[in-house]
């Protein structure tokens, strides 16, 4: 045996078992009467009780005031903390995906860097037709729903340089917004929302709407957006992929602020 394997065998029973205890409450998902820990655990409800004291005592389980236990404050912070030191991106790839599945449109998901929103990841749909954004674009700030949504949640004093320089090299008839007091319009409207969109903005016949993605500290993490032709994601329908895309960012959003309400 090594040295390794001997170390290993050198645990302490007594926490391997009050850690099982405290498996069984999170695997369970939902609270749980001691009979219910016991039968689940295969063990004599007074030893679980003993470590389910234990457990209460140092804040990772609780009783509720009908008798039933379940995870502590101290478990649940274990839970957030395993996730902030995951990639943000990385956790909401299975929404992105069921967006593309369900919607059926390109999406692209971008960050915000020193000085514009950047398309880090790019997915095509399975049109014959598809509008493909690279990886390392940077999105316009008037034009795109992409730049509109994160030229809204970023400081003003940052963002206004950058939009009179895009207004002053591609400034033209009927653009909107036109100016600092429009945008400031537009950013009302967005931030009320929840959302941006456009239909024909930055190309025509091509629509996008673009959702957030806040981190831990409800911060802007990153930006996704779904860009589909007329045909794909027709003006007329527009309202209902809203709606979709506003339902699973309330699902990303519980995930990341387990406080917010689904």
């Amino acid at each position: 045996m090594s040295v390794e394997e001997e170390k290993l065998q050198g645990g302490v029973q007594s926490l391997e078992v009050g850690l099982t205890v405290l498996d069984a409450l999170t695997e369970h998902n939902a609270p749980m009467m001691l009979k219910e820990l016991s039968e689940v655990l295969s063990m004599h409800p007074a030893k679980v009780h003993r470590y389910v004291v234990s457990l209460i005592r140092k804040g990772y389980a609780q009783q509720l005031s009908d008798g039933r236990y379940s995870l502590g404050e101290r478990a649940h912070a274990f839970g957030v903390n395993a996730l902030k030191r995951t990639d943000m991106l990385e956790l909401t790839q299975k929404y992105i995906t069921q967006i593309q599945q369900h919607l059926n449109c390109s999406i692209h998901v971008s960050k915000w860097f020193a000085d514009g929103a950047v398309v880090v990841q790019s997915l095509e749909s399975n049109h014959v037709f598809n509008i493909i954004t690279r990886v390392g674009s940077r999105m316009p700030l008037l034009k795109s729903a992409t730049g509109r949504l994160h030229a809204c949640l970023q400081p003003e004093y940052i963002i206004k340089p950058l939009l009179e320089k895009e207004w002053a090299s591609s400034a033209k008839a009927g653009q909107y917004p036109a100016n600092w007091e429009e945008f400031l319009q537009l950013k009302e409207k967005i931030l009320q929302q929840g959302y941006a969109s456009v239909t024909g903005d930055m190309m025509a016949g091509i629509h996008a709407v673009a959702i957030p993605v806040y981190n831990f500290s409800r911060q802007l993490d990153h930006v996704i957006t779904c860009i589909g032709t007329e045909d794909q994601l027709p003006a007329d329908q527009m309202q209902q992929a809203i709606d979709y895309l506003l339902g699973i960012q309330q699902q990303i959003d519980a995930l990341f602020n387990p406080q917010v309400a689904v």
